[in-house]
């Protein structure tokens, strides 16, 4: 597995519209590799990160090292390219039980309320604060960390956003689609090394291709 990390230049005609749309810049995080042999593709996990109005840093899972060359012409800078990967293996096998970590995750903070006898039950998102925290709060254990007190959790909401974007081919019929996310910052405490790194490299919850989803951790300080 490697982690990646991108820097958008935010300047470039390219980096706004992928920053617009959740599907294009899905796209071109899979341009990044060859065509999928298998189910590849659905390991790769991505999230944006805009922590200024002049940065935009493009963050990545995946199986395989990406090739940025097409990130490079479109939303890069030209004599600077801004792509860093590692081999995220050994850092993964570094983790244990008890340690603290200083965490980010954007999710899609969602539930799914029954329809009635015999109909599926419809998806509808998480749209105060508190519900969004809960949601995580209710994930942490199955995912392999805690959060400490659930009275008062060592995470907050820092963020949350709806986006509303094309899903549309270019040759078929318009849709649109709109992702709730909400931006967790705060520190983990790992439980079972195990179910966190099928988190760190699975993702948690729902519209991991439209950059939910990705957790991850730097030391504590």
């Amino acid at each position: 597995m490697f982690l990646t990390r991108y820097q958008l230049n935010p300047a470039r005609r390219g980096t706004v519209r992928l920053v617009a749309s959740p599907q294009r810049m899905h796209a071109a995080v899979l341009a990044s590799f060859p065509p999928p042999g298998g189910q590849e593709h659905q390991r790769v996990l991505w999230r944006l990160d805009e922590p200024s109005r002049y940065e935009r840093n493009l963050y990545m899972v995946s199986p395989k090292a990406p090739s940025m060359e097409h990130l490079d012409e479109q939303a890069g800078w030209e004599q600077h390219p801004g792509g860093q990967s590692r081999e995220y293996g050994p850092f993964l096998e570094r983790l244990g039980t008890g340690q603290r970590w200083v965490f980010r995750l954007t999710g899609n903070p969602v539930r799914s309320v029954a329809a009635g006898p015999g109909q599926r039950g419809k998806v509808v998102p998480h749209v105060t604060a508190r519900q969004q925290l809960t949601w995580l709060l209710e994930r942490a254990e199955r995912h392999g960390f805690s959060l400490g007190d659930p009275e008062d959790p060592t995470v907050q909401v820092t963020r949350r956003d709806r986006n509303a974007f094309d899903k549309s081919e270019a040759s078929g019929p318009r849709r649109r689609a709109t992702i709730t996310r909400a931006q967790f910052d705060g520190i983990l405490t790992v439980q079972d090394p195990d179910l966190l790194r099928e988190a760190l490299t699975q993702g948690i919850g729902r519209a991991k291709a439209y950059g939910c989803g990705l957790l991850t951790l730097a030391p504590a300080q």
